[in-house]
């Protein structure tokens, strides 16, 4: 038996050494196998750097190559991040959490070769990172010292912010009013409106001086001073708004201490869109008239997308005004996208030849006209010299609130032009939009206006105005 272990051990031998031969030799087979070393440019003792860095690392190996890296680092102040992350890159630029401004931490590095081997001795650096505090002033706010500059539960605020040994943009803002300081909302870049139930106060919103606190917070988790305002904030009515005349306000019965009269001309608390969407959605129904004013509305052309929003989000709006809609030559905070979006209308229509064409008509002194109601079945008497109306191309005629007759406009309209629609939205919310202003309709017809108008004469506007707020859903107990 011992015999034949003895031949065929040489045999056994003979076969290794031929497999070994034909491929890439016994020497490589019976070698060990080499592990990764890796290195890091900075070695031993460096001076206290920046919260952001760019570190650099190599790694090399005798007898294979570099297939990649695991790097980590290992800061007190986020102890729990700690795992190993595999990169082929050879730097990285690292923001590093220093909240309290300062921190040693630990930057490790490990090569792994071809054959998946890492270096079991990683490359170690110790760092001492410092971090500065950002700086932050509220620029746009409202006024204190001005008694009129007041808004309701909406505020919108920019400010300025610069970090001296980071990126501006960057920081993030902590924002919260007085008595909420422990749950503030975060704000990004230099602009911020305040969500109308942050103003609430034991569930209600209360009139009275509040105060807004902000506080930049940079990449690396360190805070800077706060910056506060104060201002007063006007308590809205739980149910209803309107702003229309006296005469239409008490028609409709509505309880006139559930009312907020807001002045425009006097006071403007809306600095931004988002400011005016949801300051408009603290009511139940807002009424917002401009009555003869030619000039363009100033709130709208600045912020009238958040009419769009307010009517996307179920609002109920009244609009009247002069010069709505921009058309070709004609001026407007609205666009024709607009109109095809919240009137359920193709466009406005339009006189004159492009590029000379304009979406701007009017009634005259000189020839008076009734504007009739499809909808209520009711009149207005035009009498006065007026420009600025805008004529739809409404899609219903069961939206149509008033109407110029054909050749009723100075422009001589070949055909009967809506220039008031009543429109549903989608929300389940509802437009209506005056384009001729209705307090021009309270003049009295004369007996030389027989000439134009037909007996029997045309109701007076407020009489018609209390129709079209009744339409809105306006009416008393």
């Amino acid at each position: 038996m011992a015999r034949t272990f003895r031949r065929l051990l040489p045999l056994a031998l003979g076969l290794l050494a031929l497999w070994g031969a034909a491929g890439c030799g016994a020497r490589k087979v019976l070698e060990p196998l080499s592990t990764p070393h890796t290195y890091i440019f900075i070695q031993g003792p460096v001076d206290t750097v920046n919260h952001i860095v760019k570190l650099h690392w190599y790694g090399t190996d005798a007898h294979g190559y570099i297939a990649g890296y695991e790097v980590r680092l290992l800061n007190p102040l986020a102890a729990a991040d700690s795992a190993w992350r595999f990169t082929v890159a050879t730097d990285t630029t690292l923001t590093v959490l220093t909240p309290t401004g300062f921190t040693e931490a630990v930057f490790e590095a490990r090569a792994i070769n071809d054959r998946g081997v890492r270096d079991p001795d990683p490359a170690r650096q110790t760092f001492d990172f410092s971090n500065q505090p950002p700086v932050l002033r509220i620029v746009g706010k409202p006024n204190p010292l001005d008694h009129s500059d007041t808004t309701f539960a909406s505020v919108t605020v920019t400010w300025t912010v610069s970090d001296p040994d980071g990126n501006a943009d960057a920081v993030v803002s902590r924002a919260w009013l007085d008595g909420r300081q422990d749950s503030p909302q975060l704000a990004h870049g230099t602009s911020f409106t305040m969500p109308s139930a942050e103003f609430l106060q034991g569930g209600a919103y209360l009139s009275g001086p509040r105060t807004l606190y902000m506080q930049p917070i940079d990449d690396g988790g360190m805070a800077g001073a706060i910056d506060s305002c104060t201002w007063y904030v006007r308590q809205p009515v739980p149910t209803r708004v309107d702003t229309l005349y006296s005469n239409a306000i008490a028609r409709t019965g509505i309880d006139p201490t559930t009312v907020r009269l807001l002045h425009l001309s006097a006071s403007q608390p809306f600095r931004s869109a988002a400011d005016l969407a949801q300051t408009l959605g603290l009511f139940e129904s807002v009424v917002w008239y401009r009555g003869e004013l030619a000039s363009l509305p100033a709130t709208l052309m600045s912020y009238g997308d958040g009419v769009g929003q307010y009517l996307e989000h179920g609002g109920r709006l009244f609009l009247e005004s002069l010069n709505l809609i921009r058309a070709w030559r004609s001026s407007g905070p609205f666009d024709v996208d607009f109109v095809q979006r919240y009137l359920n209308s193709d466009g406005v229509f339009l006189f004159g030849q492009p590029p000379d064409s304009s979406a701007t008509w009017g009634v005259s002194s000189t020839r008076p006209t009734v504007l009739l109601s499809p909808v209520l079945t009711d009149s207005v008497l035009a009498k006065r010299n007026i420009a600025g109306l805008r004529g739809f191309i409404s899609r219903a005629r069961s939206q149509m609130l008033l109407t110029a007759p054909a050749f009723g406009l100075t422009q001589q309209n070949p055909i009967e032009i809506p220039v008031a629609l009543d429109v549903p939205q989608q929300s389940g919310g509802s437009m209506i939009i005056v384009t001729f202003p209705m307090v021009t309709g309270t003049v009295d017809a004369s007996p030389s206006d027989t000439k134009y108008v037909t007996s029997p004469f045309p109701q007076r506007s407020s009489v018609v105005l209390l129709g079209m707020l009744q339409r809105l859903g306006l009416s008393g107990p």
